[in-house]
């Protein structure tokens, strides 16, 4: 494409980016030093429409930009090869706040994701690391509420409550704790199942309790082997316009809560792991119908232990894709040396 042509078409997209209203000649020759007239820019304007670049409203004489001319834009983008700084400290820093585990981890990475990009964020987590119980430790509530926690040889934490329908004391608790922990510690998970634990004394009368605190702990072994999706930043999209329309808004919500309809779209780039790069899928490029009116920014993170899981954002077509694609990018590099920081 001519020189003149890229000019005129990046200045469409950017004024388009920052205010979403049909894109006059006047405008780019007030807000772009482009060094043409309003009457060339408006016959380049004509051109670039008649090659699929621009659409033209029924209801206005401005245009807008179309999926191919964002597709043009963002390749221009990423020929680019900008270098990115591997490791970001200050970010590391936000990413481990008040983090006791991988789930922690995942969730502080998708919050602060959507905080920067103003954007719907998403982390996907593959298979957990863990193999083996490090410890667990059961919690008395009251006397009728146990607090049960379970953590990985790597780093995950498992929490859950046990509602007994009669009392037990802290003091037996703690007794059950000790002695779980000291037959549990170290166990490879695949083995819970099958563990033996001798009763005696006062423990006879909770064996009931005590089984049930090894059926969770064996469960915790599905729950590690399972991939996880946490999400952030669902009420952004309401800061756009496209979605002030409130059954819109509504669908694409419903969309981004129901996790397997989320993995079945991403599934292509979790089971494409040579993918390294920052991939962005725009408006009708995207398989689900729904998508097709948003556009996906995503990158695959790859740690040190090999666990491969995948980081993104979906927002507007008219995304701000150049600061968005550095952004997740980072955060991909960043994401996957903090899980080795954590794991080992």
């Amino acid at each position: 494409m001519e020189k003149r042509k890229i000019e005129i078409l990046d200045a469409i997209i950017n004024s388009y980016i920052s205010l979403p209203n049909p894109v006059g000649s006047r405008t780019i020759s007030k807000d772009f030093d482009l060094g043409v007239s309003s009457a060339t820019i408006r016959n380049e304007m004509a051109d670039l429409e008649d090659l699929g670049y621009l659409n033209k409203p029924h209801t206005s004489a401005g245009r807008i930009p179309s999926d191919k001319a964002y597709r043009f834009y963002v390749d221009k983008i990423q020929s680019k090869k900008k270098p990115y700084k591997e490791i970001n400290d200050d970010l590391q820093k936000l990413l481990f706040e008040n983090v006791t585990g991988l789930d922690d981890l995942f969730k502080n990475t998708a919050r602060l994701l959507a905080e920067i990009t103003s954007c719907t964020s998403y982390v996907v987590s593959s298979k957990k690391p863990d193999t083996k119980i490090k410890f667990i430790e059961l919690i008395s509530l009251n006397e009728y509420n146990v607090l049960l926690l379970i953590v990985g040889d790597k780093g995950v934490v498992e929490k859950e409550i046990i509602v007994l329908d009669y009392k037990i004391s802290e003091e037996n608790v703690n007794m059950i704790s000790r002695a779980l922990n000291k037959e549990m510690m170290d166990i490879d998970f695949d083995e819970i199942s099958r563990l033996k634990v001798t009763l005696t004394g006062d423990m006879t009368y909770y064996k009931d309790f005590i089984s049930e605190v090894i059926k969770r702990a064996s469960s915790f072994n599905q729950k590690i082997s399972e991939v996880s999706l946490y999400y952030d930043g669902l009420t952004n999209i309401l800061n756009y316009q496209e979605y002030w329309n409130v059954e819109k808004a509504r669908e694409f919500m419903a969309f981004v809560e129901d996790k397997d309809a989320i993995l079945t779209m991403l599934k292509d780039l979790e089971n494409n792991e040579s993918a390294s790069e920052v991939e962005v899928i725009i408006g009708n490029e995207n398989r689900d119908e729904l998508m097709k009116t948003n556009s996906m920014i995503r990158a695959s993170y790859r740690p040190k232990n090999n666990r491969f899981g995948q980081i993104g954002i979906i927002g507007p077509v008219r995304m701000d894709y150049e600061s968005h694609i550095k952004t997740v990018k980072e955060f991909s590099i960043n994401l996957a040396y903090a899980i080795d920081e954590m794991v080992g």
